[in-house]
């Protein structure tokens, strides 16, 4: 199972997720930046390789 918590990206946001499919929570973290962040997507390769090693397994 993979899970994500944007506080490990440095944020200061309370939103986690744990997904057994780590391609859908990509997807699913990508929405939440772009809604409750603002940020553009598609995301930036950095920005990508930095939710990568943020997720954990």
């Amino acid at each position: 199972m993979a899970s994500f918590k944007c506080k490990d990206m440095g944020m200061k946001c309370k939103f986690e997720l744990k997904d057994e499919n780590q391609e859908e929570l990509m997807q699913i973290v990508a929405l939440h930046s772009e809604k409750t962040h603002n940020m553009k997507q598609p995301l930036p390769p950095d920005m990508m390789a930095r939710l990568r090693i943020a997720i954990k397994k």
